[in-house]
């Protein structure tokens, strides 16, 4: 029960993971992230025929959003001849302390169509206390660290639906991949009197519909996709939004991302991602913050880009950010005949952002995150636990979630 449970809340669940205009299934996260949206499915119990079913509740904790509680339920359908399973259904009903709410249903198909993959998902998610600092890389000199306050903050609700079809097309165990996809948000804005929102008025705040169409390639080369030792994965994804994909905005963005992980010896892991995400054109500023990709992450600040920072703490039209993890396996345990490996992390953040038509700072005003945490890791379930201080601020935060960062 508690493997069952473990895995489809690593499939289920993103707690605390960051609005996408993309709307991309989650890693890792929250988000986030967290772990790749395909490290369930590789590693789901592999039957031949029968469901696996599990209803869970929610409770989950980071310092941006507050206490998360709901509910998450999901299902594995096994049938002959599809592998790991031939349909995959996720449901989340979540709520915050702060006064977010993430509700979605998913489905996952890996073998649906031939030897592709689809990906489908609903979603709703609301935000009484959404952040905006304004643009740049040196925003909102005299933020006091209040995220409550009114000035830095709006209102936001954003349905939205996704769909994504992937594939190996050079075969199962080659490393390529590619995928392409269509997303689609209404974002209602509703800014605070006095806000930052409301004095600045940047492209986006009438709201409105973004349809993105997506295409993205992979080369895979990790040994396991939820908590890999070796190995690594190169990643260019392409987004597209204009009239022709129902979008109110005309913009384009790319993202270039470098994951890499090497083991020092039989207990530590160096791991190493590279991001680096452009947009281009009308670009309205709930994007600002958002990069592309089969994982997608938000910032810079927060639990998928730079711990330690409050979230989406700098946003732009440019986000670069760098995360250095050295994870160390403490020792291993059996539970229920599957091996527990108890751990932990210490980690280094950086990143930073460009703006047209601000003051971005010197090209070495990278904003830096560093911290420790623990890891559980149980088959493709990894739950984790992170402390990060911002030593620019000389504030910390807490992390609690599923799936590591990268």
């Amino acid at each position: 029960m508690l493997t069952t449970a473990l895995l489809l809340t690593t499939l289920a669940t993103t707690p605390t993971a960051p609005p996408s205009a993309a709307i991309a299934p989650d890693p890792n996260a929250t988000a986030s992230a967290a772990a790749t949206t395909s490290a369930p499915a590789e590693s789901a119990p592999k039957k031949e025929k029968g469901v696996d079913a599990i209803v869970l509740p929610l409770v989950s904790y980071n310092s941006d959003l507050g206490f998360t509680y709901g509910g998450v339920a999901g299902a594995y359908l096994y049938a002959p001849g599809h592998k790991p399973y031939q349909h995959g259904l996720a449901l989340q009903v979540m709520f915050t302390s702060r006064g977010q709410q993430s509700h979605y249903l998913r489905y996952d198909g890996p073998q649906l169509i031939g030897p592709m993959r689809l990906e489908l998902r609903l979603e709703y998610r609301r935000e009484l206390l959404s952040p905006f600092y304004g643009p740049g890389n040196v925003s909102a000199q005299g933020f006091n660290g209040d995220e409550s306050q009114k000035q830095y903050n709006y209102t936001r609700n954003s349905p939205g639906a996704f769909v994504r079809l992937r594939g190996r097309p050079w075969g199962e165990n080659h490393p390529f991949q590619s995928y392409v996809g269509y997303a689609w948000r209404y974002t209602e804005v509703d800014p605070f009197e006095a806000s930052a929102l409301a004095q600045l008025k940047p492209v986006g705040i009438e709201g409105g519909p973004t349809g993105q169409l997506m295409a993205g390639v992979l080369w895979d080369t990790r040994d396991n996709e939820s908590d890999p030792v070796r190995g690594g994965v190169e990643e260019v994804a392409l987004r597209v939004s204009g009239s022709a994909t129902g979008s109110r905005y005309q913009y384009a963005g790319v993202t270039l991302s470098e994951r890499r992980y090497w083991q020092l010896g039989p207990r530590f892991v160096l791991a190493q991602r590279l991001t680096l995400d452009m947009l281009f054109g009308e670009v309205p500023f709930f994007e600002w913050v958002n990069t592309g990709g089969v994982s997608t992450s938000e910032g810079i600040g927060g639990m998928s880009s730079v711990r330690g920072i409050e979230r989406n703490r700098f946003a732009g039209n440019i986000k670069a950010f760098t995360n250095t993890e050295l994870r160390f396996r403490a020792f291993d345990f059996k539970l229920f005949g599957s091996p527990v490996i108890a751990g932990g992390v210490a980690f280094v953040d950086l990143g930073r952002v460009w703006h047209p038509n601000v003051v971005d700072g010197p090209w070495w005003k990278w904003h830096p995150g560093v911290g420790a945490g623990l890891r559980l890791t149980r088959r493709a379930a990894v739950v984790r636990f992170d402390w990060a201080l911002s030593p620019e601020s000389g504030r910390s935060r807490v992390y609690l979630n599923f799936g590591h960062m990268f």
